[in-house]
């Protein structure tokens, strides 16, 4: 299992951060490939997107710490595929890290490199496009970034 992590800074206070991506319904503004978000319960997420055109439809778990700014998630089942993300920082300044541990399958790793490089080099440019759109929208800067590749 591989592990990604990347940080960025992000004008805004903790709170104002972690309200925003711990809310469902925002998760579609700032995942990549991810149209569709509905907590299904207390602690179960499902998601819908669309990855080079192979629609998904998954269910996960989620976890939310508003004491710790702290949000954790996987997938359910045998895939291998969960991350964290933490909120650090005061007043007006938050610094937002988001760690994905994930093994991607032959058939994904596949989907992955034709356009995109290794699949390391799109998972990267993923979760940096995931923290420039949170910062985006947070601040009121502009939209959604995706991925070159995905």
């Amino acid at each position: 299992m591989a592990e990604y992590e990347t940080s960025l800074p992000i004008n805004a206070p903790p709170d104002a951060v972690f309200d925003f991506v711990a809310d469902p319904h925002n998760m579609p503004k700032y995942l990549p490939t991810t149209h569709h978000a509905d907590m299904q319960g207390e602690g179960r997420v499902h998601l819908q997107g669309e990855v080079k055109g192979n629609a998904y439809d998954a269910d996960g778990w989620i976890r939310l710490d508003r004491t710790e700014y702290r949000m954790e998630w996987g997938a359910d089942g045998e895939r291998q595929y969960r991350g964290w993300m933490e909120i650090e920082g005061a007043g007006d300044q938050s610094l937002v890290t988001v760690h994905l541990s994930f093994t991607p399958s032959p058939h994904e790793s596949a989907r992955m490199t034709e356009d995109a490089g290794s699949p390391d080099e799109a998972i990267e440019r993923g979760l940096v496009a995931s923290l420039i759109s949170i910062r985006n929208l947070v601040n009121g800067e502009g939209a959604k970034v995706e991925p070159t590749g995905v």
